[in-house]
């Protein structure tokens, strides 16, 4: 690392201006996680590039296809190399490294944890050099309603939803890891592999966390009164496929249709544009017990289960037989692990699930939650955490 790399005159506040860095380039990066990465550099040290750059990588990125953009931002900004752009549909142009007072002073090599000193204090206010251009704009956008945010602004919001899920990948992916602990440790199977040595202990099985829940399955409206809002919900489905738990997606109106391979393959701009020419009653009427009695008895057979949850995204509005679909209700809640229902009308202060469907639905659901905007996400976003 080149001498000239640590701005500000500290290792705190370059490790802040690389996390801004990242973040301006669609990276989840938060206060919490800048302080992590400043608390890891001062356990590893800063002697060794690859061990800093390793700390670096395992804080700040939370998919496997971040690893190669996260390098050359990297390489770009604590190297003073260059950067090239990303060749992906929804990438705006990436800016490089700031240009800031450098003391040549504090070189890679030359620095030492004594001399960084990083304190709490220290973080946080390397982190707060500039929060107002940071974080101004992403309020307003966290709580305004979806039907009345442009098409200008969707690049920004799908940073801001990365951002809330980031949370629920870190936890999925904890749990997927080894446990070394010694509560880990299956004692019946340690002393039947261990018999073969002669009563030496050579093999340590452990015992591995389960995962309660193995799938999710969305279940999205896209009749009419929901277009305002289909574009989040599939963003936010899209990125929730990331994640190392089975996901099956589904939209309806009059029809179900299994968009799932559209979602997994396509950048989501051209999923999008896909969707609409596949979706023959996109933006029509809604049937809703009839496409859930279609999920139920044939998509349904391989996807409920009593370790599946399934989230319905609809205001509700039907025109079918309302009996129909509380019997269709029934059977998926009884087969599924737990049903949650998505209404965005329900951010309206004088909301009230008084439509034929809604009541219908209501006595077979278990969580019932808003989905108008970004807060309502990270409701949801929280939910799912607290179930996987």
């Amino acid at each position: 690392m080149r001498s000239s790399s640590i701005p500000k005159d500290s290792l705190a506040g370059a490790v802040a201006s690389f996390g801004r860095l990242l973040r301006e380039n669609g990276f989840t990066v938060s206060t919490p996680s800048v302080m992590d990465a400043l608390r890891g550099v001062s356990r590893v040290g800063v002697e060794n590039l690859h061990d800093f750059q390793t700390v670096l990588r395992s804080t700040f990125t939370v998919r496997r296809e971040e690893s190669a953009m996260f390098d050359r931002l990297f390489t770009a900004f604590w190297m003073a190399g260059e950067i090239v752009e990303e060749s992906r549909e929804d990438q705006v142009p990436m800016p490089g490294p700031e240009n800031v007072e450098m003391d040549s002073s504090l070189g890679f090599d030359g620095i030492t944890l004594a001399e960084t000193s990083i304190s709490d204090s220290q973080e946080q206010d390397a982190w707060n050099a500039r929060p107002h251009a940071i974080y101004s704009p992403h309020e307003v956008l966290r709580e305004q309603d979806f039907k009345e945010i442009p098409l200008g602004e969707d690049y920004r919001m799908a940073r801001l939803i990365r951002e809330i899920l980031a949370p629920l990948l870190r936890r999925v992916g904890v749990r997927r890891r080894p446990v070394f602990s010694a509560a880990s440790l299956d004692l019946r199977r340690l002393l039947r592999k261990n018999i073969r040595y002669g009563g030496e202990v050579f093999e340590l099985p452990q015992f591995r966390p389960k995962r309660r829940i193995k799938k999710l399955v969305f279940l999205c409206d896209v009749s009419g009164s929901m277009n305002p809002y289909l574009r989040f919900i599939l963003r936010f489905i899209k990125e929730i496929q990331t994640i190392p738990t089975k996901v099956e997606t589904f939209v309806f109106a009059t029809r179900l249709h299994r968009i799932t391979h559209l979602l997994e393959r396509l950048p989501f701009p051209r999923a999008m544009q896909e969707l609409g020419h596949t979706v023959r009653d996109w933006s029509g009427g809604t049937r809703i017990g009839e496409c859930l009695q279609q999920f139920a008895s044939f998509q349904g057979g391989g996807a409920l289960g009593s370790s599946t949850v399934v989230m319905i995204h609809s205001d509700g509005w039907d025109r079918g037989d309302p009996l129909l679909l509380e019997q269709e209700m029934a059977k998926i809640h009884w087969r599924s692990y737990r049903v949650i229902w998505i209404n965005p009308l329900m951010g309206g202060p004088s909301y009230e699930p008084t439509c034929r469907g809604m009541k219908a639905a209501l006595p077979h659901v278990d969580s019932f939650l808003p989905g108008h905007n970004l807060v309502s996400l990270e409701r949801l976003a929280g939910t799912l955490r607290s179930i996987l």
